[in-house]
C-alpha cells in the first residue's frame, strides 16, 4: 500500500472515529436533565425534617424513615406524600424529556427501565412497611446497629434508578453517583443517631472503640448525595453543547 491509499485510509478512520463520537453525544446528550432532576428532589427533600442543617439537642426519628434520613420529620405524612408523588413525578419529567429528544434527533434511551425500577423499588418498600411489626428494633434507637429495617427508605429506589439510569446512558458517572447515594443511604438509615461511626471505624482512623458522630445534618448528606449528579450534568451539558455546536 503506498502512503497515498495508507493517508485516505487514515483519513477514513478518523472520520468515522469522530461520526461514532458524534452519534454517542446526540444519542446520550441528555442525561443532565435526568441528573438534574433527580439532584433537585433530592435537595427539595430538605423540607420535610425539622431541623435539616441546624444543630439540635434531641432528636426523634420516626420510623420508617420516610423523609429518606433517620431523622425528626416535620409531618411522617408529608414525607410521604413528597416521595410517593415526587418520585413518579420526577420519571414523568423524564418520559417527556425522552420523548421529546426521540422527535428531535430520532435516537432512543431506555428510560421506561429506569422508571419501571425505581417505581418498581418504591411499591416494594410500601409493601414491605405496610407489614405488621412489633415496637422499633433497639438497633434504631441505639448506637449500636446495624439494623436492616432501616433501609426502608423511599432513597434506595432513587439510588437503584439513578443506577440504571447510569447503564441506558453510558455514564459511568451516573453509576458512580447512584451508588454513592446507595451507600451513604446504607450507613445512615441502618446506624441511629444520624452519622454515627462504629467503633471499629474509628479504631482503624485513630480515635476510641467506643465509635463516634460526624455532626452533619441531614440537609449536610442530601447535598453529598446530590453533589455527583451535578458534576455529571454539568459535564455531560457541556459536552452537549460543544457536540450541536461542532
Amino acid at each position: 500500500m503506498d502512503r497515498g491509499a495508507a493517508g485516505e485510509a487514515a483519513e477514513t478512520l478518523a472520520a468515522l472515529e469522530q461520526l461514532r463520537r458524534r452519534t454517542h453525544q446526540r444519542t446520550h446528550g441528555g442525561a443532565w436533565l435526568p441528573a438534574l432532576g433527580v439532584a433537585v428532589l433530592l435537595l427539595a427533600s430538605m423540607a420535610l425534617y425539622r431541623y435539616p442543617l441546624s444543630q439540635t439537642n434531641s432528636i426523634d426519628a420516626d420510623y420508617p424513615f420516610w423523609a429518606g434520613l433517620p431523622d425528626e420529620q416535620v409531618s411522617p405524612v408529608a414525607s410521604y406524600v413528597f416521595w410517593f408523588v415526587g418520585t413518579p413525578l420526577l420519571f414523568a419529567g423524564m418520559a417527556l424529556w425522552y420523548a421529546w429528544r426521540a422527535r428531535r434527533y430520532g435516537v432512543r434511551v431506555a428510560w421506561p427501565l429506569v422508571a419501571a425500577t425505581g417505581l418498581g423499588v418504591l411499591v416494594l418498600l410500601a409493601v414491605f412497611a405496610a407489614v405488621p411489626t412489633g415496637p422499633v428494633p433497639v438497633g434504631l434507637t441505639l448506637p449500636n446497629g446495624p439494623h436492616w429495617g432501616g433501609l426502608l427508605t423511599p432513597l434506595l429506589p432513587l439510588a437503584a434508578a439513578v443506577v440504571v439510569l447510569g447503564r441506558a446512558e453510558r455514564s459511568r458517572g451516573l453509576v458512580a453517583a447512584g451508588g454513592w447515594i446507595a451507600l451513604l443511604t446504607a450507613w445512615l438509615c441502618t446506624t441511629f443517631p444520624l452519622g454515627y461511626l462504629p467503633g471499629w471505624f474509628t479504631v482503624m482512623t485513630g480515635g476510641t472503640e467506643f465509635g463516634g458522630q460526624l455532626s452533619l445534618r441531614p440537609g449536610h448528606y442530601l447535598v453529598l448525595m446530590a453533589l455527583p449528579l451535578l458534576v455529571v450534568a454539568a459535564v455531560n451539558l457541556a459536552v452537549a453543547r460543544r457536540a450541536a455546536r461542532d
